[in-house]
């Protein structure tokens, strides 16, 4: 049997193979994998050692890693020997993530009780921000359905209460946001927030008729409910927060199919989605057009994509497993989704509404409530196929974590329990890994810059000599810097340059153009031929369903095209950052002296702070306000309801669709052109007003701090009391860094 060794580090995402104790070539395959995350080529593993070994099938894998990419790894392993493969795999465990974020946050509390750490960190606004970022302990889950799935009925039983509106999912039409709060047991707080996310009003014990009246008062965009979730474990890391999205098909707020849409869209920051299926109701046009949308986001990616969208698949209590088949009514189910291009997906059969009422107090349920629970509870407990965890693709992990919680066996077979738990493992394998990465790269950063001024100071253990080399190259420094560096010429020489859009972006924005017309061509092509007016409504109907979704979409794509140019442009103004440092130090005399050195890195580390705040450019605004422009001339739905009936030997009425389509296909392609442009311009001000920033950094802050630390080098220069106090802290300031180093690096290693 071959041995192959793999070392796989999640959080800076590196892995080592060796097999039979050596590295692989650098051309093989598996050098490929080093750098990658174990998602993205763990299901190739085994095809990959098959044609490495020339056909030899017999593996035994001995993994070192985290419990959650072992998993992965058995799950690769039994799709290997389910192919005929012969497959053992051993596992050498590696401190658990959450543990290390405690050891982190720890070293975090260490490092603010000394005090020039302490100030780097209010110093440097990036890592101040990174820090923010990575202990921010909330984590998003989305639950996205279309009408009559039981969505409100699943969050409600997720809850332990009836707080959510589930009579009529139609009037579900704001946002629902719940953050759990473990120390509030007996009640739930809720605000009813407007557009601007400002305060209409509070309750500190919300209730369901509050949330049916706040619901359909129409300046509510959002409510914000605070409360303890019941069936999550409350953990000190993680906090969840719940959002319930309005269904795609609810039309009392346009902007919310496009909210909805940018979660699923959302590949940064990956949250978890909860997609509601009906069981007994599959194959709604919204549906299809979601679906649609979650199947090309899956394809985007590797196996984190499709491990963030949880197909819960309700109302299983509505069938009679005397009557049907369950296994073959989720293969229907399973067939539906692959028909719309999502491969492999993740299926969890559930009764949310058994869930609920098992959850929900008998003194608080209605008689219908109580003979429903008596009838369902016969059902689930009496007919062995009525068990949902036995269709469910679960882990060993979530197994354990079902077993450990000791709960009823009818409240297990109504399945959402385990989806429950899966929330816990997709947290484990993906959000908590990133969070200790961001944490302690912010960590890494002050200490890059405290370790570089302790250094500096240290350098000046110097002779005279040596010193007043520094001392000259520090004033010649002052000089250049005095009369080399003009905002306006600086300015002007950038505006000639006209910094281009990156070409990722523009990539990005010839791809979406290209989708635009492809995509009016395909309404085009449906659009044909002479058909009853029935028919052509219906026709016209799924045309504007169609339209309306291609466009939340690409006002979706087109803000995501302006985030990355930021990036992409502010690392681009960083570099010339950098350059313009070095050109102030490149006629140094004596700039070998690890001195000048010093004073250069110092200068270079003055944080940039270059990201677009609020109230600067929002690409948000401006493009919601031209679709919101356009929306009187085609939306509502489309103006197509004039529709020419034309009779044909006055015995029959009919509608010829090319003569509809072709009357609108030129307001349509103005819209979609109004949208293109109106994006474009938002880019272009973007790049402007990142511009702006860096400009207005170079004349208003680095002036002064580049003088700060010139200043403040030159007074140690010519102090030498002052000098030599300076080298005592320094060298006790690099001691105590140098050992914090140490402890930090120990939080990434496997």
């Amino acid at each position: 049997m071959n041995t192959i060794e793999i070392i796989h580090n999640p959080f800076i995402v590196e892995t080592q193979f060796l097999i039979s104790g050596q590295a692989p070539a650098d051309g093989c395959k598996l050098s490929s994998y080093k750098i990658a995350r174990l998602q993205l080529w763990v299901e190739k593993l085994f095809d990959e050692l098959s044609q490495l070994f020339n056909g030899d099938n017999q593996f035994h894998i001995l993994f070192t890693g985290v419990e959650s990419d072992y998993l992965d790894v058995v799950e690769a392993a039994d799709a290997a020997i389910a192919s005929g493969m012969q497959v053992r795999v051993t596992w050498n465990q590696a401190l658990p993530t959450e543990e290390r974020l405690d050891q982190i946050r720890g070293l975090m509390d260490e490092a603010r009780e000394y005090p020039r750490f302490a100030a780097y960190i209010e110093e440097n606004l990036e890592a101040h921000a990174s820090f923010e970022e990575a202990f921010n302990r909330d984590f998003d889950v989305y639950v996205v359905a279309t009408m009559s799935s039981g969505k409100s009925t699943l969050i409600n039983a997720m809850l332990g209460r009836d707080l959510l509106p589930a009579a009529n999912e139609a009037t579900t039409a704001t946002i629902a946001r719940i953050t759990d709060n473990g120390a509030m047991k007996d009640h739930f707080s809720a605000r009813r927030l407007d557009v601007r996310l400002q305060t209409l009003e509070s309750v500190e014990a919300v209730d369901l008729p509050t949330m049916e009246q706040w619901n359909l008062l129409d300046d509510t965009h959002r409510i914000d409910i605070e409360g303890d979730i019941y069936a999550i474990q409350e953990r000190e890391s993680v906090r969840l927060v719940l959002t319930d999205t309005p269904g795609p098909n609810n039309s009392q707020d346009d902007d919310h199919e496009r909210t909805t849409m940018g979660f699923i869209q959302d590949s940064r920051r990956n949250p978890l989605i909860l997609y509601v299926l009906n069981a007994t109701q599959l194959g709604t046009n919204d549906d299809r057009n979601l679906l649609g949308l979650v199947a090309e986001t899956m394809r985007k990616g590797g196996k984190q994509s499709r491990d963030r969208f949880i197909f819960v698949i309700n109302k299983m209590d509505m069938f009679d497993p005397e009557k049907e088949d369950l296994s073959k009514a989720l293969g229907r189910v399973q067939a539906y989704l692959e028909a719309n291009d999502i491969q492999n997906p993740l299926i969890y059969p559930v009764s949310a509404n058994l869930t609920r009422l098992l959850r929900k107090p008998v003194s608080l349920q209605s008689r219908k409530e109580r003979d429903d629970l008596y009838s369902m509870g016969n059902l689930f407990s009496e007919e062995p196929s009525m068990n949902m965890l036995q269709y469910m693709p679960i882990t060993s992990r979530v197994m354990r974590a079902l077993q450990a919680k000791q709960l009823a066996p009818l409240l297990l077979a109504s399945g959402l329990p385990a989806v429950e738990a899966l929330i816990d493992e997709y947290i484990d394998k993906y959000n908590l890994p990133h969070r200790l990465k961001r944490a302690y790269d912010a960590m890494n950063k002050v200490i890059e810059v405290g370790l570089n001024e302790a250094s500096l100071i240290e350098q000046l253990d110097q002779d005279e000599r040596a010193l007043g080399h520094i001392n000259e190259e520090i004033e010649g420094l002052k000089s250049r810097r005095e009369r080399g560096f003009d905002t306006h010429a600086f300015k002007d020489r950038l505006e000639r340059e006209k910094m281009d859009l990156p070409e990722d972006t523009v990539d990005v924005l010839v791809d979406l153009d290209v989708e635009i017309r492809e995509f009016i061509k395909e309404v085009a092509g449906e659009l044909k031929g002479n058909v009853s007016p029935s028919k052509a409504k219906a026709k016209v109907d799924e045309a504007d369903s169609l339209v309306r979704f291609k466009f939340n979409k690409l006002v979706n794509e087109y803000e995501k095209a302006f985030m990355k140019s930021q990036e992409i442009i502010g690392e681009e103004l960083k570099a010339e950052y950098q350059r313009f440092v070095l050109a102030l130090f490149e006629d140094s005399q004596h700039l070998k002296l690890p001195a000048l050195e010093g004073v250069r890195q110092s200068v270079a580390n003055i944080s940039l702070n270059l990201k677009v705040q609020a109230g600067d450019v929002s690409t948000k605004s401006v493009v919601i306000g031209t679709r919101e422009e356009s929306a009187s001339s085609w939306y509502n739905p489309f103006s197509w309801g004039s529709t020419r009936t034309v009779k044909e030997y006055g015995t029959e009425e009919y509608v010829n669709l090319d003569d509809l389509w072709a009357d609108r296909q030129t307001r349509v392609t103005v819209e979609f052109k109004q949208l293109v442009d109106s994006a474009r311009k938002q880019i272009n001000d973007g790049r402007d007003q990142l511009l702006e920033h860096f400009l207005g950094f170079m004349a208003r802050e680095f002036d002064p701090k580049f003088a700060e630390i010139l200043t403040s080098l030159q007074n140690k220069l010519i102090d030498r009391e002052a000098r030599q106090q300076a080298l005592e802290d320094a060298r006790a300031a690099k001691a105590w860094i140098d050992g914090f180093k140490i402890k930090l690096d120990k939080t990434l290693a496997v």
